[in-house]
C-alpha cells in the first residue's frame, strides 16, 4: 500500500513567472507593417544586427535573410570600398554614379563574375565567404594516398575538382568538396603496361561552350602527352588524343588555356600546340596543331608558363630566372602572340632588371639605357650593354624558390622569409615591368607562391605552418606612383579545427573518412609538420585553398582549406 504523505511537509508550488517587461496596453505596431516595408527598415541596418533579426520569429527570419539585403551588404563592404582604394592608389576619380549600388551586378568593379546566367547567387553566403577570407577562417581536410616511394603523384586543380596522375593508378578526378570519394577514373596507357613512362607533368583547363569540360593534359617522360575530357555532368572522363612531342625529352612543365597548350621540355623547348576538337577528312581525331616551337640557350628553374585569350589574340608567356651580375637574380619574360587562326603576331622579352633600380626615374627606365645580359627564347640578337650608374634597391643573392605570374601579376618567392610582386604591362606595342615590391610578413623561408589575375594571392613557407593570403591589387596598382604603398595586407591562415597551434609543430584534425577503393585515407590524427615536407601550392579558387605535403615514409597528402 501507499505511504501516508506528511501532513505537515509545505505545498509544491510552481516556480513564479518572469515579470513582465512590456506594459500590457503595449500595441505590437512592427507585426502590422507589410513584408515590403519591413525590409526596407532592415536595409538599414548593420550585419550583425541582420543576424539577430534572423533569430527573432520565422517571418524575421526570411525577411532578414532576403538576398536583395545581403546584395546590397556585400556591394557596401567588399565593392565599394575596394573602388574607391583603387581609385586612391591610381590618382583617379570616379564619378558618383560608378560607386553608387546597382542592382546589377555586371556593372560592379570586377565582380561580373558573380553574375552567372540562369543561377541564383548566394549573397549571404558570398559575404560570409568573404568574411572568412578576411580573417583567414576555414577548416582544414586532409587527404593521404599511400604511395609507392618510386613514383610521384602529380596534382592539379581546375574548376572545384581535384585531378591527380601517377603510373599505378592512372588519372583521376576528385571533388574539391568531399575529396575522400572518387568521380571518375581513367588508366594513362591503353592497355595498361608497366613499361609504359611515368607521367611527369599535368595542367587543366576549362572548355566547352557551357564550360562544363574540363581538359586535362598529362605530359609523359618520353616526351608524349595525352589529352583527357571530364564532362562535369555525367561525371565521364576520356582520352581525346595522345601525341609524341619530342622523343627522349621529358615534358617538365605544361600551361593550358583551351584550346591552346603550352609545355617547356628538360632540353628547354619551349613548344605551343593547338589541340581543338573535331574530326579530320578520313573520320579520325583532329591531331593537335604545332604553332611554334623554339630552344632556349641557357635557363634556370623556377620557370612560370601562361596561356590567356585576349579578344583576337592567344598570348603564351615563359617567365624565368637568370642571374644579373649588377642586381643578382632576376627575371625574364618572353611573350609571343598568335592570332586565332594559329598565325605568329609577335614576339616581345621583357626583364626586372630596371624595377630593381628604384632610383632610376620613369623616363629613364628603358633597355638602352640599362645594362643586363640574358639568355631567353628570344630569336632576335642579344641585349644592349650600358653602364649603370645606381646601385640597385633589391638585389637577390640567391635564386627564387618558386615563381608564379598571372597577368598582370607576377610573383615570386625566396629563402629571405620575403616576397616579391611585379606588374606586368602588355599592350599592342610593347611589354614592359613597371615596378616591384618586396613583401614581408612570413617568420620563415618562402617555398611556394600562386598568384590569380585578380590580385590574390597564397603564400607557403618551408615547413608548411605559415600559409599566408595577399591582396594584390591595391599595392600593385600603387607601383611607380607617388604614394605607392609600403607594404602589403597579409591574412594568415587559422584554421578552426587544427591541434597544437605552435608556430614551431603544427597537428591538423583530420575530417575522418575512408574510401579503399579509391585508395585514399582521411582520419583524425595529429600529424606534426615536421615529419611532412612542403611539396607546394596546387591552386585556390574562391572557396579553397590546396597544398601537397609529402611524407618521409613516401605517402603523400593533400589539404584543402575550405572557407565556406
Amino acid at each position: 500500500m501507499s505511504k501516508r504523505c506528511h501532513i505537515d511537509d509545505p505545498p509544491v508550488l510552481p516556480p513564479p513567472k518572469r515579470p513582465r517587461t512590456i506594459p500590457r496596453d503595449h500595441i505590437d505596431q512592427i507585426s502590422s507593417l507589410s513584408d515590403e516595408l519591413l525590409i526596407h527598415i532592415l536595409s538599414f541596418l548593420p550585419i550583425p544586427s541582420l543576424l539577430v533579426c534572423q533569430q527573432l520569429s520565422r517571418r524575421f527570419h526570411a525577411l532578414a535573410g532576403d538576398s536583395e539585403l545581403w546584395k546590397k551588404q556585400y556591394y557596401s563592404r567588399w565593392v565599394r570600398p575596394r573602388a574607391r582604394r583603387l581609385a586612391n592608389a591610381r590618382r583617379a576619380f570616379f564619378s558618383r554614379p560608378e560607386i553608387e549600388y546597382s542592382p546589377r551586378v555586371s556593372t560592379w568593379l570586377d565582380h561580373g563574375h558573380l553574375a552567372k546566367e540562369g543561377i541564383a547567387t548566394n549573397w549571404k553566403r558570398q559575404c560570409r565567404l568573404k568574411h572568412n577570407w578576411s580573417r583567414g577562417a576555414c577548416r582544414v581536410t586532409e587527404i593521404e594516398f599511400p604511395q609507392p616511394p618510386r613514383r610521384q603523384m602529380l596534382v592539379t586543380f581546375c574548376a572545384g575538382i581535384v585531378f591527380t596522375a601517377d603510373s599505378d593508378h592512372g588519372l583521376r578526378a576528385w571533388p574539391a568538396e568531399k575529396p575522400e570519394h572518387c568521380l571518375a577514373r581513367i588508366a594513362l596507357a591503353n592497355p595498361p603496361s608497366p613499361s609504359f613512362p611515368a607521367p611527369t607533368a599535368i595542367a587543366a583547363a576549362t572548355g566547352g561552350p557551357q564550360q562544363s569540360l574540363v581538359d586535362v593534359t598529362v605530359g609523359f617522360e618520353d616526351g608524349r602527352f595525352n589529352v583527357f575530357t571530364l564532362d562535369t555532368t555525367t561525371l565521364r572522363l576520356g582520352i581525346r588524343f595522345s601525341c609524341v612531342e619530342c622523343a627522349g625529352a621529358a615534358i617538365t612543365t605544361m600551361a593550358s588555356c583551351s584550346p591552346f597548350l603550352l609545355l617547356v621540355s628538360e632540353h628547354k623547348v619551349l613548344t605551343l600546340y593547338e589541340t581543338k576538337s573535331g574530326m579530320d577528312g578520313v573520320g579520325g581525331l583532329l591531331a593537335p596543331r604545332l604553332l611554334t616551337s623554339l630552344k632556349a640557350d641557357s635557363i634556370l628553374e623556377p620557370i612560370s608558363l601562361s596561356v590567356r585569350a585576349t579578344g583576337p589574340k592567344i598570348i603564351a608567356s615563359i617567365v624565368y630566372s637568370f642571374y644579373h651580375i649588377g642586381c643578382g637574380w632576376s627575371l625574364g619574360i618572353q611573350e609571343l602572340q598568335f592570332g586565332l587562326d594559329g598565325q605568329q603576331l609577335s614576339s616581345r622579352l621583357a626583364t626586372t632588371v630596371d624595377c630593381h633600380y628604384a632610383t632610376v626615374s620613369p623616363g629613364s627606365r628603358s633597355r638602352s639605357k640599362m645594362e643586363f645580359r640574358t639568355t631567353s627564347y628570344a630569336t632576335g640578337p642579344g641585349g644592349v650593354q650600358n653602364t649603370t650608374p645606381h646601385e640597385p634597391s633589391i638585389s637577390h643573392h640567391e635564386p627564387p624558390t618558386s615563381v608564379s605570374y598571372s597577368h598582370p601579376y607576377l610573383l615570386t618567392s625566396h629563402a629571405d622569409n620575403t616576397l616579391t610582386v611585379y606588374l606586368v604591362v602588355s599592350t599592342s606595342t610593347s611589354l614592359s615591368v613597371k615596378g616591384c615590391q618586396r613583401l614581408w610578413g612570413h617568420t620563415s623561408s618562402v617555398s611556394a607562391v600562386q598568384v590569380s589575375d585578380r590580385g590574390k594571392a597564397v603564400s607557403v613557407s618551408s615547413r608548411g605552418d605559415d600559409i599566408r593570403i595577399w591582396e594584390l591589387e591595391s599595392l600593385v596598382s600603387s607601383l611607380g606612383g607617388q604614394k605607392a604603398l609600403r607594404d602589403g595586407n597579409s591574412i594568415r591562415i587559422s584554421p578552426e579545427n587544427r591541434l597544437g597551434r605552435r608556430h614551431d609543430s603544427l597537428g591538423m584534425v583530420l575530417e575522418s573518412s575512408h574510401d579503399e577503393t579509391n585508395g585514399a585515407r582521411s582520419s583524425l590524427v595529429d600529424i606534426p609538420h615536421r615529419l611532412a615536407r612542403m611539396r607546394g601550392c596546387i591552386g585556390f579558387d574562391d572557396e579553397r585553398v590546396l597544398l601537397l605535403r609529402e611524407k618521409e615514409v613516401g605517402t603523400q597528402m593533400l589539404e584543402f582549406y575550405d572557407f565556406t
